[in-house]
C-alpha cells in the first residue's frame, strides 16, 4: 500500500511541476489516444466501449475549451475549432464513422504538433532538457 501512495504522490508532483502548455500537450495526447482506441474498438464490434473513448475524448475537447482565455484573439479561433471538433466526434460516436474519427484524429494531431512547437518556443531551455 505504501508504494501504491508513492507513486500517485510522485504521479500528482509530476502534472503539478508541468507548464501550462504542457498540460495542453497532454490534455490533446489523451484525447489522441482516446479516438485511437475509439477507432480500434469499432472495428472490433465493441461498440459500447468504443463510444467511451470517443465520450473522454469530447470531454477533454471541453476541458480545453473550458480553458480558454477569450480576451484574445486566438482563443476565438480556438474556440470554434473546439466547438467543431466536439460537436463532429459526437457525430462520428453516433454514427460510428471511422472516416470521420481518423479525419479528426488529423486535426487533434496537429493542434497537439502545433501547441508542441510552440511550447518549444517559448520554453527553449526546457525543450533542451535544462
Amino acid at each position: 500500500m505504501q508504494y501504491a501512495n508513492a507513486y500517485q504522490e510522485s504521479k500528482r508532483y509530476a502534472i503539478e511541476s508541468l507548464s501550462k502548455g504542457e498540460v495542453v500537450i497532454k490534455l490533446f495526447e489523451e484525447a489522441e489516444k482516446q479516438v485511437k482506441m475509439g477507432i480500434i474498438l469499432i472495428q472490433k464490434d465493441s461498440f459500447a466501449k468504443a463510444y467511451n473513448c470517443i465520450a473522454k475524448a469530447q470531454k477533454v475537447i471541453n476541458s480545453l475549451n473550458l480553458s480558454l482565455d477569450m480576451q484574445y484573439p486566438i482563443s476565438v479561433e480556438l474556440n470554434e475549432m473546439y466547438s467543431f471538433i466536439f460537436a463532429k466526434l459526437g457525430e462520428a460516436n453516433a454514427s460510428k464513422d471511422i472516416q470521420l474519427m481518423q479525419s479528426l484524429l488529423g486535426l487533434i494531431i496537429d493542434l497537439k504538433d502545433s501547441f508542441k512547437e510552440a511550447e518549444k518556443i517559448s520554453n527553449p531551455a526546457k525543450s533542451r532538457g535544462l
